[in-house]
């Protein structure tokens, strides 16, 4: 009996919000309708509410664009129908982020406790809910199948995360500075080193092993990264055979 009024009052739900979004998008409202019916089904991490902020209908190389009115501290989708390219942009900041699949993939992840489900992505948009922010959230769908975007917040924030992308040349050392996280998907298990000072006067040598050991202090899936969301990190010289590329997050100013 449970089961059939949680499924009645989904159908509820999708029916609602088929109608807003169809209303609001001028488009047909079984379009959305299916597509939030369908996503009550798609697992989301647990211990966490996540709230539908709107559905992309998806598409070979379809763009989409939707304005909110605050960043959420987590967005979350289902990557089944892989995005070709997403960006956040605020009205006066510019361009927070600008993820491409490789970036996305890399990125994934970052600062979450908990296993994701299968195909779930969670980006860190912020340190906490910022209200009252123009915010639009853009990029192209790779297939066919309607995506849902969710948001989530744990606590109200101050500071909005800027994700850039960077390159790390062959053989040079590459230095990066002031930053939240670097993430190098590409290094090479042995060849390849980050050197890191510490603000106490430390310093250490890692490998990739060393990075993604370390990354699990912070986040359930270990990531090939430097962390400084604690702010004890002076620089993380990267020394790479090959060049490689970065992916690094700071705080917007």
């Amino acid at each position: 009996m449970k089961r059939i009024i949680a499924l009645f009052s989904v159908l509820i739900v999708s029916i609602f919000v088929g109608l807003g979004l169809g209303t609001a998008l001028n488009i047909n409202p079984l379009i959305p309708g299916a597509a939030s019916f369908i996503a009550s089904f798609i697992p989301l991490p647990a211990g966490s509410l996540y709230a539908l902020l709107f559905t992309a209908p998806g598409g070979i190389a379809t763009p989409f664009a939707q304005p909110l009115k605050g960043l959420p501290q987590f967005l979350t989708f289902n990557n089944v129908v892989p995005l070709t390219s997403l960006r956040i942009e605020e009205q006066k900041g510019g361009v927070l982020h600008d993820y491409l699949a490789l970036s996305i993939a890399a990125i994934n992840g970052y600062m979450i406790l908990g296993a994701q489900a299968a195909n779930v992505v969670t980006l860190r948009l912020a340190n906490g809910f910022l209200a009252n922010e123009n915010i639009t959230i853009s990029g192209v769908t790779s297939a066919a199948g309607a995506i849902g975007f969710y948001g989530c917040s744990d606590c109200l924030g101050n500071a909005a995360f800027k994700t850039q992308n960077a390159n790390i040349l062959a053989g040079e050392p590459t230095t990066f500075t002031d930053f939240q996280a670097v993430f190098v998907p590409a290094m090479a298990a042995v060849t390849d080193t980050c050197f890191i000072v510490y603000r106490n006067g430390h310093t250490q040598l890692f490998n990739i092993n060393d990075l993604a050991a370390v990354s699990s202090i912070f986040q359930e899936v270990p990531a090939i990264m430097v962390n400084n969301i604690n702010a004890n990190i002076i620089s993380a010289t990267f020394t790479c055979v090959a060049a490689h590329p970065a992916y690094v997050i700071k705080i917007a100013v």
